[in-house]
């Protein structure tokens, strides 16, 4: 059985380590999530390690219970911070397994694994896979709710990745890389052409 802790740890740790790999330029580039930079995403990642209950509480107040409308006002403020303070926060998140009260360790990770795609699939670099993390996210993704959502999407699909040794469900099928399938999951595109099957549309259509 996986160790969370260390787990959720490691890939915070690949991600900072991604980071601290970026010129200057790649800090003010376009991520995969619409409308944010690099920077942006990098500092939206580290929330779910930084973010006190009761900052929580006040901007979604703000944001009049909108959760997006949330997370893009902290992003406006938290991405505009100099890159040397984002990295200074992030030396200190990879190394911790601290998680919101609400919200499981594995789901987290899922959250920093889908980030760093957001930010390496564009600049093209690639984002380190361990089979026992991908396993672990993959079986954390099915059970997800709001905001990953990942539950919702994958119902009544047969997931079967084709890189390590797992499976979900029963339906139609979704095969492919666990990456793919957890992006998929995810709502991401940027994996989708290395999927197949015949659930596949459906899962596009899921959003």
């Amino acid at each position: 059985m996986i160790d969370e802790r260390a787990a959720l740890i490691a890939e915070r740790t690949a991600f900072h380590e991604m980071l601290t790999d970026l010129a200057d330029d790649d800090w003010d580039a376009a991520s995969l999530c619409e409308g944010w930079r690099v920077r942006d995403v990098a500092a939206h990642a580290h929330l779910g390690a930084t973010m006190t209950i009761p900052a929580a509480l006040i901007g979604l107040a703000r944001a009049r219970g909108g959760f997006d409308r949330f997370m893009n006002a902290q992003v406006r403020v938290e991405g505009s911070k100099p890159i040397s303070e984002i990295l200074g926060i992030w030396s200190e998140v990879a190394r911790s397994s601290k998680v919101p009260p609400i919200l499981k360790r594995v789901a987290q990770a899922i959250d920093v694994f889908v980030h760093h795609h957001d930010i390496a699939l564009p600049l093209d670099r690639s984002v380190p896979l361990d089979p026992a993390r991908l396993r672990w996210m993959a079986d954390g993704l099915v059970g997800t709710g709001k905001p990953i959502g990942g539950a919702a999407r994958v119902d009544g699909l047969r997931l079967i990745a084709t890189d390590i040794d797992w499976h979900y469900g029963t339906g139609p099928e979704v095969a492919g890389p666990a990456a793919a399938i957890i992006l998929g999951g995810c709502g991401r595109r940027a994996l989708d052409d290395e999927l197949s099957g015949d659930g596949v549309a459906q899962l596009r259509q899921r959003g």
